[in-house]
């Protein structure tokens, strides 16, 4: 009995990691970051000293719009400047499926003027 739920709970995460990939197309993720860029802007209005990062974790709901699950990163500013550009925020990639969880790398640099 302990070696089936054993084995019922690695069953668990290998299709948990499996559905956790995103597509590894790279037109798709071309179209996704150059969306994602577009939506985040090109200036912010954190002070960064360097740079911020982020690892986004998001879905796509039934009308393409990003759903932000979680934003993990040490600036709480951060995370608050993503949820409030894109969640809810449409994107236009048919290769992209509803439901589906993406996790998305983050780099904000400081621009030197």
């Amino acid at each position: 009995m302990k070696n089936l739920k054993i084995l019922a709970l690695l069953i668990v995460f290998a299709f948990s990691a499996v559905s956790f990939t995103a597509r590894e197309n790279p037109v798709v993720k071309k179209q996704l970051h150059d969306q994602i860029v577009k939506l985040l802007g090109k200036t912010t209005e954190l002070n960064l000293v360097d740079k911020a990062e982020a690892e986004v974790v998001f879905t796509l709901n039934n009308k393409s719009e990003i759903v932000i699950i979680s934003v993990n990163s040490k600036n709480k500013l951060l995370d608050s400047f993503v949820k409030l550009r894109l969640n809810y925020k449409k994107v236009d990639i048919k290769a992209l499926n509803q439901g589906d969880i993406y996790k998305l790398p983050l780099i904000i640099k400081k621009r030197n003027i």
